[in-house]
């Protein structure tokens, strides 16, 4: 089991988390890419072979074991945890309104390739789009953030980026790489309401991680920005005062 701990920008990388560029990018149009909220139409290939450099340069540095891929989180998360695997297809069935039908059809799906279409939205094999691509997945650092020893699971303020989210949740909730986080209690996840409800004039919590910076262990700052509302500022903190300092 290895530690998380993170109190510093600029302190030594020891483990990260990366989304190697995927299939449904190349079905980001021009039409679609402000709403999916990518800023430029990509060449998938050069795109890839990128991101295999750049990956190839961090497990150089820091060993392939820590250097977690989103999709194989996922796969792991799926192999672990039935029930949970349930509840994220029931949760982007009804969010992407789907056929009742497809949460057999995705539940039947072997696991690495249910993976792949929860991620892509696509059956390759029947040459079949489920749902929108989500280009925004290469992000990671918006997807959750460690601070100190524990990890926030962060809550966007965009549509585009909700299945990122679910899939998120499932990955820290369920997979066993993670277990002792929720066994500790140190898993703060921003989407659940009890904790994090909206403020008294109706104001809803989003905030990514891009907002985020930890400056030491003691100092932590979060940019008021379009996506990271002030409401969810002021609860975080009141959280974090509660758990992680």
């Amino acid at each position: 089991m290895a530690t998380i701990q993170v109190s510093s920008e600029i302190s030594p990388l020891r483990r990260v988390v990366v989304h190697r560029p995927d299939e449904g990018i190349a079905r980001v149009s021009p039409k679609r890419a402000s709403e999916l909220l990518f800023d430029d139409i990509v060449h998938l290939p050069q795109m890839q072979e990128e991101h295999d450099i750049f990956t190839g340069i961090l497990r150089a540095f820091l060993g392939n074991e820590n250097v977690l891929e989103t999709k194989d989180l996922l796969i792991g998360s799926i192999a672990a945890d039935n029930a949970t695997k349930e509840w994220v297809i029931d949760e982007i069935v009804d969010y992407e309104e789907l056929p009742k039908t497809t949460k057999q059809l995705l539940m039947d799906l072997p696991d690495e390739r249910l993976a792949d279409v929860l991620i892509t939205g696509y059956l390759k094999e029947e040459d079949y789009i489920l749902f929108d691509p989500i280009p925004n997945f290469i992000f990671t650092r918006d997807i959750a953030v460690t601070v100190n020893d524990h990890v926030i699971i962060t809550k966007p303020g965009k549509e585009a980026r909700f299945r990122e989210n679910y899939l998120s949740r499932f990955i820290f909730w369920s997979n066993p790489i993670f277990q002792h986080l929720k066994d500790q209690g140190r898993l703060i996840n921003m989407n659940h309401y009890e904790e994090f409800p909206p403020s008294r004039r109706g104001e809803f919590v989003s905030l990514e991680g891009g907002d985020m910076m930890v400056i030491n262990k003691d100092y932590l700052l979060i940019g008021h920005s379009e996506r990271t509302s002030a409401h969810a500022i002021h609860s975080l903190r009141d959280v974090l005062f509660k758990k992680a300092w």
